[in-house]
């Protein structure tokens, strides 16, 4: 019986023991399975945000090459304006957001005021401007430290006349710096009421920042380099005046209505400033034209005509060879070709002649008749209006005497409502 009992006993022991260790295994297999589980949601969590931040950075890719290609091959072509809005785009759209601001720094004034926006009302845009020190976007343009709030509400930094305008709470702030210099800030607040910005999306605003900050510095450059050959082709020209007293102002005349000329026939920016320096630089030919025959009060002879007519070679001989007025020689070239063919000194025919130099020269008919010659007193502006009109489609292109005739008449009518005011 005591053998029985413990044979008993021991198959008790073992069975518990059997039932302790499935039991075991049991919460085990259930154990791994909700780790896995657990795993699976954590690496599909991992892999969602991995593939969101490969998003972001390819995207911010994309952004940085068209700024860049901005700085490369569009300096002069776009404007400091189209950048601005081209940025604040990019910012917007690279973490997500329907609202922000990119805020030009005037180094004259201290002053920071909105160059582009997106999501902000009119009021808001011609209203804000900042300090240096002032609020958020003016401690980020002194300090050139990016800064990011959670709440903008309860921000002592946030100026309370803005905060207003935001329909979310969290805020961006980055700097627009080229080496120790702020240009002016990037601003841009989260479009979902619940999310609060990371460091990474203030990390992908700073390299997006300080690209574009690059590039506004290379169109300012380039800007100021323009302004420069700007008033030395002005100095030329009116050097060219000088040697001919009949032609004072001439030039000057005529670039103001080669611009106006250029926007009314919807021009690309660059193009009307070479048609402008061709304005002023037409007749700098003269120069090696004999003063007598310039001043000559009689009929001019053949051969003294046929000097004359050698002026806008002269002068494309002159500019020519000076890269950055490249465009400009062939303008000054055909300046006195006619639409019809009969011009000198090729005898080109419609749109063979540049249309700059087509612009050139209803300008320079306009102006030839309404000025004193040494030959003539200066005639009426009716006369020279009648005188367009009847060389139009023969001497002069028709698209370009009627944009010039419809700039006269607006001037025309400018005097009238100044009076009636």
């Amino acid at each position: 019986m005591t053998f029985t009992r413990i044979e008993d006993f021991l198959y008790i022991l073992l069975l518990l023991l059997f039932v302790s260790i499935w039991l075991f295994i049991l919460r085990q297999r259930h154990f791994i399975k909700d780790q896995e589980i657990k795993y699976s949601y954590r690496l599909k969590d991992a892999q969602e945000k991995l593939e969101e931040y490969i998003t972001d950075l390819d995207n911010l890719l994309v952004m940085l090459v068209s700024i860049h290609e901005f700085g490369m091959t569009a300096t002069g072509i776009i404007s400091k304006e189209e950048l601005s809005q081209s940025v604040i785009n990019s910012a917007c759209r690279l973490i997500r957001s329907d609202a922000g601001s990119l805020m030009l720094l005037n180094h004259e004034t201290n002053e920071l005021t909105i160059a582009a926006s997106k999501g902000l009302s009119e009021e808001v845009i011609e209203t804000t401007k900042m300090k240096l020190g002032e609020g958020i976007a003016g401690r980020v343009a002194q300090t050139g430290k990016a800064i990011f709030v959670e709440d903008i509400e309860s921000d002592a930094r946030f100026l309370r006349t803005n905060a207003k305008h935001y329909s979310s709470k969290s805020f961006i702030c980055v700097p627009l710096r080229v080496k120790n210099r702020i240009v002016g800030v990037l601003n841009v607040n989260s479009c979902e009421k619940n999310r609060i910005f990371e460091e990474r999306d203030v990390r992908l605003l700073t390299i997006l920042a300080d690209q574009a900050a690059i590039t506004f510095e290379n169109i300012e450059l380039y800007d100021n380099l323009q302004n420069f050959y700007l008033e030395m082709v002005q100095t030329l020209a009116r050097a060219i005046d000088a040697k001919d007293s009949y032609t004072h102002d001439h030039a000057d005349r005529a670039r103001h209505y080669a611009r106006l000329i250029g926007k009314k026939l919807s021009l690309p920016e660059p193009m009307i400033r070479h048609i402008e320096y061709a304005a002023l630089m037409h007749d700098i030919g003269k120069i090696g034209i004999d003063e007598t025959i310039l001043h000559k009060t009689g009929k001019l002879t053949n051969e003294e005509r046929e000097i004359i007519k050698k002026h806008p070679a002269i002068g494309n001989r002159i500019i020519a060879p000076v890269a950055f007025l490249s465009p400009v020689a062939p303008m000054v070239l055909y300046h006195q070709e006619w639409y019809n063919g009969q011009g000198y000194p090729e005898g080109l025919v419609g749109e063979e002649i540049p249309l700059g130099a087509r612009i050139v020269a209803v300008i320079d008919a306009y102006d030839a008749i309404t000025s004193d010659r040494p030959y003539r007193k200066a005639l009426s502006k009716e006369v020279a209006i009648k005188e367009l009109k009847k060389g139009s489609g023969t001497q002069f292109d028709e698209r370009v005497v009627k944009a010039f005739l419809e700039i006269l008449e607006e001037e025309d009518r400018e005097p009238a409502k100044a009076e009636a005011r």
